[in-house]
C-alpha cells in the first residue's frame, strides 16, 4: 500500500508539473505574439515612410513647378483639352489649356507618384490594361478608326525639338512619369504606322504665369512721359 500511495503521489506531481509547464508556455506565447504584431506594424510604417520619403526626394519634389504640353488624339483628331473635374488635392492639374501643371503638394504627387494616372484622378482620365477612358468613352487596343483597328500608345517629345522622332510607349502608360519640364506628350489611339502630330498646346508653355520668376506681361502700349528736352525735340514748329 505504501508503494502504491507513493506512485500515485509521483503521478499527481508529474501531472501538476506538466500542467504548470503548459500554462507557462501559454503565458509566454501571448506576449511573444503581441511583440510580433507590434514589430510587423513598425516595419510596415517604416516601409511606408521610406517609400514616401524616396518619392519626395525624386523629381518632381514638393515645391517644384513642372509643365507638360499634352494632347489626346483619336484616329485623326485631337479631343478638346481636359478640365479639372474637382478640386486638386494632390498638386497635378490642368487649366483647360492643354498643359499638365505639376506642383506637388506632398509625397502623393511627388517623385514616382507624379504619373499620368495620378493626374487623371483630377481630370477624369483613367487607364486600363489595354487603353484608357475619358469623358465616359473607352479607347482600347483594337478601337475602330474608320474601319482600321487602332492601338493605344503614348508619344513623347521634347517640346523644344518636335522635329525629332518621338519616344513611343505602349505598355504601363499610366505609370509614365511627369518628371521633366517642357515635355510634350500625346496619348493616342491610331492605326499601326500612324504617328500623331505633337500637341497643339506647346506654345502655351511660353505663356505660363505660374512659373517661378514669371510675371504677367501686358501687351497694351506703354506711354513714357516725355522729358523737357524730348518734348522740345518732338514739337512741331510752324514758320511764319
Amino acid at each position: 500500500m505504501g508503494k502504491s500511495s507513493s506512485a500515485k503521489k509521483v503521478a499527481r506531481a508529474a501531472r501538476a508539473g506538466g500542467a504548470t509547464s503548459t500554462g507557462k508556455r501559454r503565458n509566454l506565447l501571448f506576449p511573444v505574439s503581441i511583440a510580433v504584431v507590434v514589430l510587423a506594424g513598425v516595419l510596415i510604417i517604416g516601409l511606408a515612410r521610406n517609400t514616401n520619403s524616396t518619392a519626395a526626394e525624386e523629381a518632381p519634389k514638393v515645391g517644384d513647378h513642372i509643365h507638360v504640353a499634352y494632347g489626346i488624339y483619336v484616329c485623326d483628331t485631337f479631343l478638346p483639352p481636359l478640365t479639372d473635374t474637382g478640386a486638386d488635392t494632390l498638386g497635378i492639374h490642368t487649366h483647360g489649356d492643354g498643359i499638365i501643371h505639376v506642383h506637388p503638394f506632398g509625397s502623393a504627387a511627388a517623385g514616382k507618384n507624379a504619373t499620368l494616372a495620378t493626374w487623371g484622378k483630377t481630370d477624369g482620365l483613367s487607364f486600363s490594361k489595354g487603353g484608357f477612358n475619358v469623358n465616359g468613352t473607352a479607347y482600347d487596343n483594337g478601337y475602330d478608326c474608320n474601319g482600321q483597328p487602332a492601338r493605344v500608345a503614348l508619344y513623347v517629345w521634347n517640346a523644344d525639338d518636335t522635329s525629332a522622332a518621338p519616344q513611343v510607349i505602349t505598355t504601363n502608360i499610366a505609370d509614365f512619369r511627369l518628371d521633366k519640364d517642357r515635355q510634350a506628350v500625346v496619348l493616342a489611339v491610331v492605326p499601326d504606322g500612324v504617328t500623331p502630330p505633337p500637341p497643339t498646346s506647346i506654345p502655351e508653355l511660353d505663356k505660363l504665369s505660374d512659373v517661378p520668376g514669371a510675371s504677367t506681361t501686358s501687351t497694351a502700349p506703354t506711354t513714357v512721359p516725355a522729358t523737357p528736352d524730348t518734348a522740345a525735340d518732338t514739337s512741331t514748329t510752324t514758320g511764319p
